[in-house]
């Protein structure tokens, strides 16, 4: 559970320096709408791809840096997966 408040943490973060922005989408309301749903589903692909709150993740130690690693690993992936789906940030 811990590890799933880092990454919508994480994610809350990194929308917040900055915006998505996707030209498929000119009208702003189907933009926001299409936005929730790709955020979503990116959010759970990175938890399912990087096994984020398993048990057994859950119960190891980890060393600060070992932990920035993983944090860095899910913040990609969550910006792979939503440029796939032609979001890029401005």
């Amino acid at each position: 559970m811990k590890k799933i408040l880092i990454l919508a943490f994480l994610l809350v973060m990194i929308s917040g320096c900055s915006s998505w922005h996707n030209d498929n989408y000119p009208d702003p309301a189907i933009a926001k709408t299409k936005f929730k749903k790709d955020r979503k589903q990116c959010e759970e692909r990175t938890t399912e791809k990087l096994q984020i709150g398993t048990k057994d993740r859950s119960r190891t130690n980890t060393t600060n840096s070992a932990q920035f690693s993983a944090n860095y690993s899910r913040a990609k992936e969550f910006e792979r997966c939503m440029r796939a789906r032609g979001w890029v940030e401005k």
